[in-house]
């Protein structure tokens, strides 16, 4: 003999289920997305040339976004050397990053090779990469946005 669960119950126990699962998924914490930046970050400059220098600024407030969450931001100042071409880096850039990176038209039009990504792989960071000359030597800038974290607990 099969006993079925009343619909009531049924219904209940879905909705249970339904928000308990909804209660347990939170945001990422902090560090988790300092490190999903950090990672999305180095892999631009993994497609610059080996002898370039990397400024790192250090690390800012968080910013705030959804309810008690906060975003991580950074920015990275790369020096490729003399020969570096900004417009041929840029262009390739996304194709070199492959499926890991979209393409994010900002409808901008710039005077200066940039181009503004997002790094589905490594949380869904916001990317914008730049290059300025200035005195014959390039400079590429990478800024970056996380996703929405816990804020950090100190």
């Amino acid at each position: 003999m099969t006993r079925r669960v009343p619909r009531s119950l049924a219904f209940v126990s879905s909705l249970a289920l339904l928000l308990t699962g909804c209660s347990m998924s939170q945001l990422p914490t902090y560090a988790e997305v300092q490190d999903e930046t950090h990672r999305a970050m180095q892999r631009i400059v993994d497609e610059l040339p080996p002898d370039s220098t990397v400024e790192r600024d250090p690390d800012g407030t968080p910013f705030g976004c959804e309810g008690d969450g906060v975003f991580y931001t950074a920015q990275w100042v790369v020096h490729p050397g003399a020969d570096f071409d900004g417009q041929q880096f840029i262009d390739g850039l996304p194709g070199a990053l492959g499926d890991d990176f979209e393409v994010e038209d900002t409808g901008l039009a710039l005077d200066f090779p940039a181009v503004s990504l997002v790094a589905v792989a490594y949380g869904d960071t916001g990317m914008n990469v730049s290059v300025a000359a200035a005195g014959g030597h390039s400079s590429v800038g990478i800024t970056a946005t996380s996703q929405c974290a816990q804020a950090p607990s100190d």
